[in-house]
């Protein structure tokens, strides 16, 4: 029975992942960013543990690298607040 819970928390963990990537993230949701750090973290947890899936660990080394590469590429977009912009004829010193 633990196989069946086992088997069935990889796709709802890839949907988890995929909806907040796919809208939020996209969207460029402050939190969003965050909350993907879930997987540098699991898949690194994973490696260092010597935790499966699997017995080789270059899928966990592709994850992890996919995924940082992707967080950082856009992590000052994602963290620094965003501008307001003005509309013209209005200064910003109002």
């Amino acid at each position: 029975m633990a196989g069946v819970a086992a088997a069935a928390q990889v796709p709802a963990g890839g949907m988890f992942g995929g909806l907040i990537a796919i809208i939020p993230f996209r969207r460029r949701e402050r939190w969003a960013w965050w909350a993907l750090w879930f997987y540098p973290v699991f898949w690194t947890v994973h490696l260092v543990g010597g935790l499966p899936p699997g017995r080789d660990h270059l899928h966990q080394v592709v994850f992890i690298a996919l995924s940082l590469v992707g967080l950082l590429a856009v992590a000052r977009s994602a963290v620094l607040p965003r501008r307001r912009r003005l509309r013209p004829g209005h200064a910003r010193d109002k």
